[in-house]
């Protein structure tokens, strides 16, 4: 017996399902609807998540930890074990919640050094104009530039916090 096949002879690839006779393509054909109908599905899925989003409906479950308390003990100094005895929930949670409040502390302060940022420049602004538009002594124009360094520094403190000096 050969180990050689003839190339010209093809093997029956047809199908039969029930009563109909099934060729490879059509298999094919099948396949690709199929894949067509999986991507409109999930396209319809998403766009549901996102209207139940935008109506303000929650969507997943509803978390049972006392995110209060946690935050209050973890200020209070106490470790993860402690406040997950106290506040009846694994330390998991308590590292979860814990997270999420740093995340929101960082959020905080970024927004406000943004803010605080944008209000020494419009003061740089609002003096440099000042400035400019000031036609009068020098003296009169050194009094207003050290009251601009008095409040720059000022600001600069209440951002580095007060132990933080300006060399100048």
């Amino acid at each position: 017996m050969s180990h050689f096949r003839p190339i010209n002879k093809k093997k029956k690839r047809s199908v039969y399902l029930g009563e109909f006779k099934l060729s490879p393509d059509i298999w094919i054909i099948l396949g690709a609807l199929a894949q067509l109908e999986r991507e409109m599905i999930i396209e319809r899925v998403r766009a549901g998540v996102a209207n139940a989003k935008a109506k303000g409906v929650r969507i997943g479950r509803v978390k049972k930890r006392n995110s209060l308390l946690i935050r209050s003990l973890a200020e209070a100094k106490l470790s993860y074990r402690e406040i997950a005895r106290i506040a009846k929930c694994s330390h998991g949670s308590v590292h979860a919640e814990l997270v999420a409040m740093r995340k929101e502390n960082e959020l905080r302060d970024k927004q406000e050094r943004e803010k605080m940022i944008s209000e020494i420049s419009q003061t740089a602004n609002q003096s440099s104009a000042v400035i400019n538009g000031l036609n009068s002594s020098p003296e009169k124009l050194e009094k207003v530039r050290e009251n601009f360094e008095a409040s720059a520094k000022a600001s600069v403190q209440k951002i580095q916090g007060q132990y933080y000096e300006t060399v100048g």
